[in-house]
């Protein structure tokens, strides 16, 4: 089961989103899946945990479809990322991670300037291994 712990303490917040290399590529195929379905959303719950060193914990991720570049949001107790098809077809591939990546591993996933596949109020996210 998947983690996700909050801090809103610097530069509009960060985000760490966790599991085994399984769970994080479940969280790919869900997004790939979202448009084979042609849903709208997918809600995956998450486990709470200690937040340490963050501040909280998020308890569900909600994927939707929009028409924006991909963005992360923090809305109530939940992480919400959102995006358009094509921009979200790119992002479930940082979701990708083999069974022997070690623990501990992440990627960062940022806005920085002039990067039109994330919008720019998007909240830090980083995605990580346990």
């Amino acid at each position: 089961m998947i983690h996700i712990r909050f801090s809103n303490n610097h530069y509009g917040g960060e985000i760490d989103l966790s599991g085994t290399p399984g769970d994080l590529r479940n969280i790919g195929q869900s997004i790939l899946e979202l448009f084979e379905a042609q849903d709208v959303q997918v809600c995956i719950p998450a486990n709470e945990v200690d937040p340490a060193p963050y501040d909280s914990c998020l308890n569900l991720l909600l994927i939707r479809k929009s028409d924006c570049p991909v963005k992360v949001m923090v809305a109530g107790s939940s992480l919400k990322i959102e995006g358009t098809p094509e921009k979200l077809k790119v992002f479930a591939d940082w979701f990708n991670f083999g069974d022997s990546t070690e623990s501990g591993y992440h990627n960062h996933f940022d806005y920085y300037e002039g990067n039109e596949w994330v919008d720019p109020a998007s909240v830090s996210l980083i995605i990580s291994v346990q």
